[in-house]
């Protein structure tokens, strides 16, 4: 049983609430207040903040403190942007290698098929449900490329990206979206057909752009679309 550090412990409490929510884009973190609250001493919350910092997921500015980082539609283009880049790249080295079987891949999808998606109520678990199965997905299709540049990239992304995840995912739809999409390009991986993956990815990943700069422009609004279609590649 694996048994964790206490600022490995703070680092994913803190995690999970600002992926959440809990802790809210621009919220200030106080170590003191955390400390207190979480009845341990301040260093391992300061060693968490550094380690949060490196993943985007906070910033700290002088003579103003430690906040939350905003979501924001510039963000959200910035990060998504990395994303398309880093993601469609990973399809390159893979159709250069031939690499058709990746189990890994194939592994996290009959996983997410399988399991059902947490509710609205349990935002927590719907953070593990994302890091397992969708997350979990794209990370894995990372690995597969074998570059430890690409990994570490990705990596340090790969948290922040989490946080407008768990936002598409609880759209109505989303997982089922999710689902499809991924199991189609990962056919077109195991059938050789390389170039068509990396533009249905390019599609998956605009398409649920799209939505989420849809849905941070209308901060506040109901969001009750259904889910959003695929486009067919040109």
């Amino acid at each position: 049983m694996e048994v964790k550090s206490m600022t490995e412990s703070v680092t994913e409490y803190l995690r999970k609430g600002i992926i959440t929510g809990r802790f809210a884009p621009g919220e200030r973190l106080n170590e003191t207040e955390l400390a207190l609250r979480l009845n341990i001493s301040r260093p391992p919350i300061r060693e968490s903040f550094r380690i949060l910092e490196k993943e985007r997921l906070i910033v700290t500015i002088p003579r103003k403190g430690t906040h939350v980082t905003e979501l924001s539609v510039k963000d959200l283009e910035e990060v998504y942007a990395a994303r398309e880049m880093l993601e469609c790249y990973a399809i390159d080295l893979l159709g250069a290698k031939n690499a058709r079987t990746l189990p890994a891949v194939e592994e996290v999808l009959s996983l997410a098929s399988k399991l059902a998606p947490p509710s609205v109520e349990n935002a927590d678990e719907m953070v593990d449900y994302n890091l397992k199965c969708f997350g979990g997905y794209h990370l894995e299709l990372i690995r597969c490329t074998g570059n430890p540049w690409l990994i570490e990239f990705y990596n340090s992304i790969a948290f922040h990206l989490a946080r407008y995840q768990c936002i598409y995912l609880y759209m109505p739809g989303g997982v089922e979206y999710s689902l499809e999409a991924h199991g189609s390009i990962l056919r077109l991986i195991k059938n050789g057909f390389f170039a068509r993956a990396k533009e249905e990815m390019r599609i998956h990943i605009r398409t649920t752009f799209e939505w989420l700069r849809d849905k941070i422009s209308k901060a506040g609004d109901d969001a009750t679309d259904s889910r959003p279609q695929r486009k067919p590649a040109p």
